[in-house]
């Protein structure tokens, strides 16, 4: 190794100065592209630890992290810290399994310390802590909400129900990002509370949002109210229930995007009891008779009572809560591109409606119209109205949206072709300048070698007298004798040895006599010249 170093710093100081600067400049620039490449390839990526911390559990979460040569970043004032993705959920599960970092509440486990001396106010007090904090943390567990507290008031209880007064409770939820939470979920939440505090009512639970919106009902225990809204939420789903189905209708049509439908009900929750009795004349049934007869000596007399029962019918009808009595539809249509205009013209004269678009036809409105009408459940009878028509649509912001998302989209693309890109470029850099040095540093090696070769030679040749052969051929001849001819017959080696004192002895005479050496083979390869003309030639 200390060898191949030598040899690349004897060719680099045979350099000239220009080549030098140039083979630094390179490599200098392969090393920190590498350098570069790899920091970017390998930049650890951080996450959220925990958010909007109290300076005081920031400070200890930190100093621990700082004990313990973890990675962090602060963020929002300090309140936030974010360590390795990879280490997230590990040190989050890890501090408040702790009890480093809580969730602000405190549960059923305030009454595992020592509660030697406490009076019954703390207590009680202690009792109120802890169902707070376990309400807070079972509705925290709901996937839209990110944290909550709970505040309950529990009166004491009075002998007298006159005067008595009511347990009420404040929710306040933080929710994730941009969720939402439905009516159904603010409605578990409020039975949740009412159904952990005993006296507490549902209209007496409200629960807000970390804005201080209310988001529960404020009139959940007035019957009159309540239904009221149930009404409406029901006229509301069937209204989003019709429109779902003519909507995906036109979306397959017409395509996504180029159609509007709104519908409008009007629902009767009206309660009625119907009863028909229907009396049949022509079936008569004789249901008893009864017949007299007497007789006597002047004449006999019979009389006769049929009673007769008339079929009846009877039929009570109920109407049902909620029947749709007034439906209306309202359709608005995009207009359609024109079918002699290619796509690239269409999309490069969005803003020109008149040469890239054209409205629906008559026919089509009226196809699309019928097929709306059979998917909601039009009714002529009930005097249900629709309404259609049709307009350009302005999709100036839907249009610069998408075009910044394929923007995007195409530059984290480039990103990454040319992070990869530059990857392999500075490792190839990298692997043919190591074989380029190695290559020369190899020539090197082999040009001293030739060199210090050539000088023993001459030095042998200068020492040596006429037909002597020098220490290397005889070192050539016993290598000959002991490694390659060691299995081939005594005649074989003979003529073996016999050639390659031959050579020697040509080596010899042409050390000996370049010229003549020259002449020779110019003689050799002439093919005008004949071997008189050579043997006449003086001798150098």
């Amino acid at each position: 190794m200390e060898n191949f170093f030598q040899n690349i710093k004897s060719f680099y100081d045979r350099l000239p100065t220009k080549q030098r600067i140039g083979i630094g400049l390179v490599v200098l620039g392969s090393i920190l592209s590498l350098i570069l490449i790899t920091y970017w390839a390998q930049k650890t990526e951080y996450g959220l630890l925990f958010g909007n911390l109290p300076e005081t559990a920031a400070n200890d979460v930190v100093q621990i992290l700082q004990t313990e040569n973890i990675n962090y970043e602060l963020k929002d004032g300090g309140s936030s810290i974010y360590v390795p993705k990879d280490q997230v959920y590990d040190l989050r599960l890890r501090f408040a399994g702790e009890g480093i970092v809580s969730d602000g509440s405190s549960g059923y486990e305030i009454f595992d310390r020592n509660t030697l001396g406490m009076t019954d106010f703390m207590q009680k007090l202690n009792l109120k802590r802890a169902l707070e904090g376990e309400l807070a943390r079972t509705i925290s567990g709901i996937e839209q909400v990110e944290a909550a507290r709970v505040h309950l008031v529990i009166p004491e209880r009075s002998p007298f129900r006159e005067t008595q007064a009511p347990a009420t409770a404040s929710v306040v939820v933080d929710l994730k990002g941009n969720s939402r939470v439905s009516l159904a979920h603010i409605e578990g939440m409020v039975s949740l509370v009412a159904g952990a505090v005993e006296g507490l009512e549902p209209n007496d639970v409200n629960i807000l949002d970390a804005n201080g919106s209310l988001l529960s009902d404020p009139n959940a225990g007035d019957n009159e109210t309540q239904l009221t809204t149930n009404q409406l939420r029901l006229q509301t789903e069937k209204e989003a229930y019709l429109a779902n189905k003519a909507q995906t209708l036109l979306d397959q049509m017409l395509g996504a995007g180029n159609s509007i439908l709104r519908v409008n009900l009007e629902l009767d929750f009206s309660r009625a009891v119907r009863e028909n009795s229907t009396i049949d004349p022509e079936s008569q049934t004789v249901i008893a008779e009864e017949r007299l007869q007497e007789e006597g000596d002047i004449d006999n007399a019979s009389s006769s009572v049929k009673n007769y029962e008339v079929s009846r019918s009877i039929e009570t009808i109920e109407k049902s809560v909620g029947d749709i009595s007034y439906l209306s539809v309202s359709v608005i249509l995009n207009y359609k591109p024109a079918p002699d205009v290619e796509a690239e013209v269409v999309e490069a004269n969005l803003e020109d409606a008149s040469t890239s678009f054209i409205p629906h036809s008559d026919d089509e409105l009226i196809r699309i119209e019928a097929l709306v009408k059979e998917a909601v459940g039009w009714r002529p009878d009930r005097g249900d109205g629709f309404a259609i028509s049709q307009l350009q649509f302005d999709t100036t912001q839907e249009d610069r949206l998408n075009a910044e998302l394929q923007a995007q989209r195409r530059t984290d693309q480039i990103e990454l072709y040319v992070r990869y890109g530059l990857m392999v470029i500075a490792l190839g850099l990298a692997a043919w300048l190591i074989m380029s040095a190695s290559k020369r540093a190899k020539e090197s090696v082999e040009a001293n070698k030739a060199k210090a070769l050539e000088e023993i030679r001459a030095k042998e040749r200068k020492s040596l007298g006429p037909g002597e052969v020098s220490a290397k051929g005889k070192e050539g001849l016993m290598l000959i004798d002991d490694f390659y001819t060691s299995k081939l017959s005594p005649e074989a080696r003979a003529k073996l040895k016999a050639k390659q004192a031959m050579l020697e002895e040509l080596q010899e005479q042409v050390l000996a006599d370049p010229q003549r050496a020259a002449n020779l083979l110019r003689s050799w390869l002439s093919v005008e010249e004949t071997p008189e003309e050579v043997a006449e030639e003086p001798a150098a």
